[in-house]
């Protein structure tokens, strides 16, 4: 059996809870690494969280 291709590395994420709809979803690092970026897989709100220095180790979020 031929070895398989090579697997990209995953892209980057954060888990917020989006209150308006109730719901969970992931947003992605964007590709020039400077925010995370998503939206709400039910109604569509943006959810844009800017990337900087000093700022946390948290990996869940709640967008109002």
């Amino acid at each position: 059996m031929p070895p398989l291709p090579p697997q990209p590395p995953a892209r980057p994420w954060i888990g917020v809870y989006f209150s308006c709809c109730r719901a969970y979803a992931r947003l992605y690092r964007t590709v020039d690494g400077t925010a995370y970026a998503g939206h709400c897989p039910r109604c569509a709100r943006p959810a844009r969280v800017k990337i900087g220095e000093g700022g946390t180790s948290g990996r869940f979020f709640t967008v109002g």
